[in-house]
């Protein structure tokens, strides 16, 4: 596995959010949904585009979950989810997930990152932890 994260920044993720995600690792590879030609396209769309590029799409939609896009379907979705929609508490969740060394459950899995803590939900099971 590569020690890039290649993720695709969904249009709920604020430019403010973005940002923050850009400069939180250098160890992710970022492309955004605005700069596409996908922009405004459905969800299924952005999820089709990001499992033809490999890439995880992140997210402040909770509908997008494991009911919608079931595990092994896609290249993985990670929720920034959680009571606090402040962009930095999101981008930190986010920062503390990738510095956990349990990034690698993210691939073609659903991650619900909020609280301190993360959900993820893989093709064996789900996994909890705080970080």
């Amino acid at each position: 596995m590569s020690t890039n994260l290649r993720v695709l920044l969904d249009e709920s993720v604020t430019d403010v959010l973005a940002e923050l995600i850009e400069e939180c690792s250098s160890a992710i590879n970022v492309e955004y949904v605005r700069d596409l030609p996908i922009k405004g396209a459905p969800d299924d769309v952005v999820v089709a585009y990001a499992t033809k590029e490999r890439r995880i799409v992140v997210t402040t939609e909770t509908g997008m979950n494991h009911v919608t896009f079931p595990v092994c379907t896609h290249s993985g979705i990670i929720v920034l989810g959680g009571r606090s929609r402040h962009e930095a508490i999101q981008a930190e969740h986010l920062h503390m997930f990738l510095l956990s060394g349990e990034r690698k459950h993210a691939q073609d899995a659903v991650t619900c990152l909020s609280g301190g803590q993360a959900r993820i939900k893989t093709h064996s099971g789900e996994l909890k932890f705080r970080f």
